[in-house]
């Protein structure tokens, strides 16, 4: 595609957000910004085979809701601010490409001081990058595997209030893209950088708009259990190769330090279905229960939730134990996890949920997954 084929399709995703803000304008607290972004691509592991360019460029058009308390979560969260993101970027080389994604976020309040905010965002989503690993084309990019892919985006901003109607904003920006192995080479790509952009707000919220919560942020029951299961699609060992599914499941208890935060410690556990016909197949490991050993991993994690109403951001970290898991990449590992609640079962502290998991290993991502569950809460 030509250069002006790229523009066009930029001009076509700011018009759809912009259109999508007018149409919300009734709404207070709606805004529009525009932020440029400009960074380079963190070389974080040496199996990277093709050399980092010195900058990558980006836009990114985000459509933004102010919560002011209409919901008590609103309120006990700080009024977070919720949106939509459509970003684009230039990777820095021909090799590497575009990426175009498109993901929700959330706006976390840290600091309040007059005109000024400070805020963590955090947001996960879809990307198609426009260059991938190809043996004949592209050999030496061996980040993506693939067009279609996750991206997974962190922000430390500042905005700063010029007047009701308008706000310059500017930070420190962490985006991530990975297909999570469903199709190698998968080492990621992490673009570091800062921002610097504006916002509009056609129908700005006053202080009288803000409504405090109706009850206390303290949770009727401390003390609860979650189980979950999951299933992920990884290719292993050959470019192209066939794809094998990796079974997880945990249970944990809980612990709400508030209606709006818990802690989880627990137990994992996962059946790598590729490692298992692997030592099948090389002969390296014999007798089929050592094989299902060494395809088996458990793990034991600590886990931090978030909750925004229905929704939650999970952070997880835990360390394989046992000593029984084969080929296992680090001894530590992290997930970035969205949920979604469903209502509590009837007389009943029970609800489900479904997630969207991230592991990795550092920011090496090992897979992403889906997942089921229940919580007694």
């Amino acid at each position: 595609m030509t250069r002006w084929s790229w523009i066009n399709i930029i001009l076509f995703l700011m018009g759809l957000t912009l259109s999508l803000s007018l149409r919300a304008q009734d709404r207070k607290g709606v805004g529009l910004s525009l932020a440029n972004h400009s960074g380079f691509i963190l070389k974080h592991t040496n199996k990277l085979t093709f050399t980092p360019p010195p900058i990558s460029t980006g836009l990114e058009a985000s459509l933004t809701v102010r919560t002011h308390g209409q919901k008590d979560w609103e309120a006990w969260n700080r009024y977070p601010i919720l949106g939509i993101n459509a970003i684009w970027m230039y990777l820095g080389s021909d090799q590497l490409g575009h990426a175009f994604g498109v993901y929700p976020f959330v706006d976390v309040q840290l600091f309040v001081r007059e005109s000024w905010r400070i805020y963590f965002q955090v947001g996960s989503g879809l990307a198609w990058l426009t260059e991938h690993f190809d043996r004949i084309h592209n050999p030496l990019n061996n980040a993506i595997g693939s067009n279609l892919n996750n991206t997974a985006a962190f922000r430390f901003h500042a905005d700063y209030r010029l007047n009701p109607h308008w706000l310059l904003t500017g930070g420190l920006s962490f985006t991530h893209f990975s297909n999570g192995q469903a199709q190698t080479p998968n080492y990621g790509i992490n673009v570091v950088g800062g921002m610097i952009g504006a916002q509009w707000i056609p129908r700005p919220l006053s202080k009288e708009d803000f409504i405090p919560a109706s009850e206390p942020n303290i949770p009727p029951r401390r003390w609860g259990f979650s189980t979950h299961a999951g299933i992920a699609f990884r290719e292993y060992f050959a470019f192209g190769g066939p794809r094998y599914p990796v079974y997880i499941a945990s249970m944990a208890g809980l612990y709400q330090l508030s209606r709006i935060n818990r802690l989880y410690a627990g137990i994992e556990y996962e059946f790598n279905q590729g490692i298992y016909t692997f030592s099948k197949l090389n002969w390296q490991i014999e007798g089929d229960n050592a094989r299902r050993w060494a395809a088996s991993r458990g793990m034991v994690f600590v886990a931090d939730e978030f909750m925004f109403g229905n929704w939650s951001v999970m952070v997880q970290a835990g360390t394989y134990v046992g000593g029984f898991g084969f080929l296992i990449p680090f001894p530590v590992y992290n997930k970035l996890a969205i949920r979604y609640y469903l209502p509590y079962l009837p007389k009943s502290h029970a609800r489900f949920f479904g997630g969207l998991y991230l592991k990795s290993h550092i920011i090496t991502a090992e897979y992403i997954s889906l997942g089921l569950g229940l919580t007694f809460d």
